[in-house]
């Protein structure tokens, strides 16, 4: 019986909300969204000098007596799923528009003026990062309105739009391209990328005339690059040899706890591999759709809910980061306690300067690799793509250029948030101030022992209640809600993203969740216990599985929801439940898959070659944003977006953000983390 009330249960889920049709012969009567004149042809067959392309953003403008307006109101309502259709973007060749106004006069082009775009916040931004522009606004602006509102009234569409030029692109003249973009950050990264092969090279030929002075000719030559030489001058010589960091890459993990955690490396590939493919999403939004119909109408669907609950993916590095934390901060501990200076109690000195190293530490290696994608992301490269090249890349080059100095200092989900490097970058930022201050409370429960279970508890409970407490007085809405038009504006002045999504304390209860499960785990290792013996445990832990499930669709009923104002008290819980609930319940995976609880899914997350992959994400998630964009600015015209198209920017995306990420763990990552092990 309980079976049908399951059954019944999700059905209800899943069709609280009315299923909705989009009506496309009403949609139809809208403009496309995106209209681009063949790029590579203006530039080519005139001359240099009016050889001049530019793309333009616009806002249609409210008609209350046109079908058209009327039509684009009823569809932009669906404010949550559908991008909105008043904002138009035109790629336009100036020689072409200039041809076709040439036969109209004075009255007829005044009739088709429909002003500057001024008031828009969002392309206002963009607006600012193209400050060099401003020769091209000024010189082009009034044409390329008078000439997309001609286009459109052509095609019969009886609505008019403001516009401004977001930027113009003009055939190079040689020699002179190359004196204006190779500048001090390109040569910047030149010289660090002759360094890094330089000493590569270096590295691996020292390396080398070791292993043939070896004088125990009985070893194979790939043990000499497993064992460790002598003298602290010749480890560091070799730090960089590209044999040595191979096999340190693939080496097996070492200790008990290396062991027993060795399935974490799984489980970051697969939690990568969802972002990967949902950051590929959203950089096709961010470009230019010829079906933006299809992608609407899937976000309606119980897929639709999938995919938005899909960011609860970014827990699990919060709790797998805060696991990490607290097993390192215990070996610190254990090692203290078995030294021989060591004290019943930590001074205050102690204290700090643990702290500062371990800060430090953490510091140098996260920083390095993203300082150097950094670098990279701020590079200039020619125009090799088309209409939408600076739109999507050089966007994010300048950002980069302009508020790198917020990413390396992690403070970059609170400062330039609307001119974002690396948006993905938020998560280090959160992530670190969790760092430092779930370290603070280690070692607060750790100097108060007697208090630490009302530390832990205390703690548990503010940052479980904090996400509902916020969005209940500052009115958030319950779940992040990465709608397309947010996408397509890359997150720019969006306070659900910047306030709700990616600021550590909503995120700090999922970090601290991590915490638990280690200290849990280390004391079931302690006292030996067996989880993977108890029938119990198993039971509730394969449970975990279709329960997370199932926790996804539980937003569907609130992302579906449209005419009927949400309680806010419900709202509220809902915030706070939301993550926490899934980060705990990831935590009780984590520490019975730790307990060897899992069975085949636990010697399928063992296999070697996501001991590979799973170092390798670090990595993967530092480049894929700059791979994804690469990629998709490239296109020539609007994309045709279906499973095949999606699946196949996604598969190389993926595949080349690893092969990126093998190259910049294997010249960076490694010889840094060697460095840091002899600093030790």
């Amino acid at each position: 019986m309980w079976r049908e009330y399951v059954v019944l249960a999700l059905g209800a889920l899943l069709t609280v909300t009315q299923c909705f049709e989009l009506n496309m012969a009403q949609y139809y009567e809208m403009p496309p969204l995106f209209h681009f004149d063949n790029y590579d042809r203006c530039l080519q067959k005139v001359n240099v000098d009016a050889a001049t392309y530019c793309f333009v953003r616009s806002e249609v403008q409210p008609n209350r007596t046109s079908a058209v307006w009327q039509a684009i109101e009823k569809v932009s309502i669906y404010n949550k799923h559908h991008f909105d259709h008043r904002q138009l973007y035109f790629g336009l060749c100036m020689h072409n528009c200039q041809s076709e106004l040439a036969k109209l006069d004075v009255n007829s082009l005044r009739k088709f003026q429909g002003g500057n775009l001024t008031d828009n916040v969002v392309v206002n931004v963009y607006l600012n990062l193209f400050d060099a522009e401003a020769a091209n606004r000024a010189r082009y602006n009034n044409l390329s309105n008078i000439c997309l509102n001609w286009r459109l009234h052509q095609r019969g569409y009886d609505l008019q739009a403001k516009s401004v030029i977001e930027y113009c692109d003009k055939r190079d003249i040689p020699g002179k391209a190359m004196l204006l973009k190779d500048d001090a950050w390109n040569l910047t990264f030149y010289v660090v990328l002759c360094v890094l092969i330089s000493l590569a090279t270096v590295s691996s030929l020292v390396d080398l005339v070791l292993n043939i002075r070896c004088q125990d000719r009985s070893l194979n030559n790939y043990v000499h690059y497993k064992t460790t030489p002598r003298g602290f001058g010749v480890r560091i010589l070799i730090t960089c040899s590209l044999a040595r960091n191979w096999y340190r890459l693939t080496q097996k993990p070492n200790g008990k706890i290396g062991r027993d955690l060795r399935f974490l490396d799984c489980l970051k590939f697969f939690a990568m591999f969802l972002v990967i493919f949902a950051h590929t999403n959203w950089v096709i939004y961010e470009g230019a759709i010829s079906n933006p119909q299809d992608p609407e109408r899937l976000l309606h669907t119980p897929a639709g809910t999938l995919l938005i609950s899909g960011s609860l993916v970014t827990v699990t590095f919060f709790v797998i980061s805060g696991l990490l934390l607290t097993i390192n901060w215990l070996a610190v501990v254990r090692d203290d306690a078995s030294s021989k200076n060591h004290t019943e109690r930590w001074g205050v000195t102690k204290y700090v300067s643990v702290f500062v190293k371990f800060n430090i530490f953490r510091y140098i290696r996260l920083a390095v690799p993203y300082g150097i994608v950094i670098l990279l992301s701020g590079v200039y490269f020619k125009n090799t793509g088309g209409p939408l090249w600076r739109h999507i890349y050089e966007r994010e080059q300048l950002a980069c250029r302009k508020n790198w100095w917020a990413n390396m200092l992690f403070i970059n989900n609170i400062v330039g948030t609307n001119e974002r490097c690396l948006l993905q970058g938020w998560y280090l930022a959160a992530d670190t101030q969790s760092f430092v201050l779930s370290l603070a409370l280690l070692m607060c429960s750790h100097r108060f022992g007697r208090w630490s279970k009302f530390i832990y508890v205390v703690t548990s409970i503010i940052f479980m209640a904090l996400p509902a407490v916020l969005t209940y007085t500052l009115d958030y809405y319950p779940i992040f809600l990465p709608t397309p038009q947010t996408q397509k504006n890359s997150f720019i002045e969006d306070r659900q993203f910047t306030k709700f999504y990616t600021s550590f304390y909503m995120n700090f209860g999922a970090y601290f969740y991590g915490v638990l499960a280690a200290l849990i785990y280390n004391q079931i290792t302690m006292k030996q216990y067996k989880l993977h013996n108890l029938y119990s445990f198993q039971v509730l832990w394969f449970a975990l599985i279709p329960a997370g499930v199932i926790w996804l669709f539980t937003a569907h009923p609130i992302y579906q929801h449209y005419f009927t104002n949400i309680p806010i008290i419900w709202g509220a819980i809902y915030a706070g439940a939301q993550r926490n609930l899934w980060a705990f319940g990831l935590a009780i995976f984590v520490v019975g898959m730790a307990g060897k609880v899992g069975w085949v899914l636990r010697k399928f997350a063992c296999l070697p070659i996501f001991r590979i992959l799973g170092r390798l994400t670090y990595g993967a998630f530092l480049l894929h944003l700059l791979v994804a964009r690469m990629v998709l600015a490239t296109v020539r015209e609007p994309i045709f977006v279906s499973a095949g198209t999606m699946s196949a920017f996604f598969f190389y995306v993926l595949c080349v953000s690893y092969l990126s990420s093998f190259l910049l763990a294997i010249f960076v990552e490694l010889p840094l983390s060697s460095c840091l092990k002899l600093m030790r």
